[in-house]
């Protein structure tokens, strides 16, 4: 959990699998062969954004192994949270998008994990047991269902203020216009009609209480 402007603002990170083992995979794509072959046209397109020229598809695809759930990378970002709060939690998972997207490890294995919690000096005896003990596989699912039952599909999403939420390749100016009406109280689908943005940019939806 990080605290930002005093007391007024709060950062705090969830994790959201979009397909916690390789049997999602399998049953949304008929294999493991052709799941890694569609999910690589989706980092494909990424990679041709700003900011995703880094991605490395093709060494990607000349990789032997399929193409990692997300169970094992995201409880290893609970691991470091354990450890580190929500610092150490955005620390590992950044650390460890640029080991999956960039140098195309297998995110999956164990032994990758802990290389990944050592470069970044975590308590490598502690992370292990963390990672055994069920415990953080426990905590990814939990918050991926409370994701779903909040009506959350996509990563990233940002929920603000536990009501509304942004999702998706969202530009800055979007987050900063969301935070400054619900810093002056003022209701996000009056402003959003008229602020001076594209239309086609992602508009705010409500995910909690009314």
């Amino acid at each position: 959990m990080k605290q930002l402007a005093g007391d007024r603002i709060r950062i705090e990170g969830r994790v959201f699998a979009l397909a916690l083992s390789p049997q999602d995979y399998v049953q949304r794509f008929g294999s493991p062969a052709r799941a890694k072959a569609e999910i690589l046209k989706q980092w494909a397109a990424a990679a041709r954004e700003p900011g995703g020229e880094r991605i490395n598809t093709d060494l990607m695809a000349s990789r032997p192994f399929p193409y990692p759930a997300s169970l094992s990378i995201l409880a290893g970002v609970k691991a470091a949270e354990q450890q580190g709060g929500f610092l150490a939690h955005g620390t590992y998972f950044e650390h460890a998008q640029e080991a999956h997207l960039i140098q195309c490890r297998n995110v999956g294995d164990r032994e990758v994990l802990l290389d990944l919690a050592q470069d970044l000096a975590l308590d490598l005896g502690q992370f292990e047991a963390d990672l055994v003990s069920g415990a953080c596989d426990r905590a990814v699912a939990a918050e991926a269902q409370a994701a779903r039952a909040r009506g959350i599909q996509s990563t990233p999403t940002v929920v603000f203020a536990d009501r509304w939420a942004l999702a998706g390749a969202v530009p800055v100016e979007n987050y900063l216009a969301l935070l400054k009406d619900l810093v002056t109280g003022q209701d996000p689908r009056d402003t959003a009609a008229t602020a001076q943005q594209a239309s086609s940019l992602r508009r705010p939806y409500r995910v909690g209480p009314s």
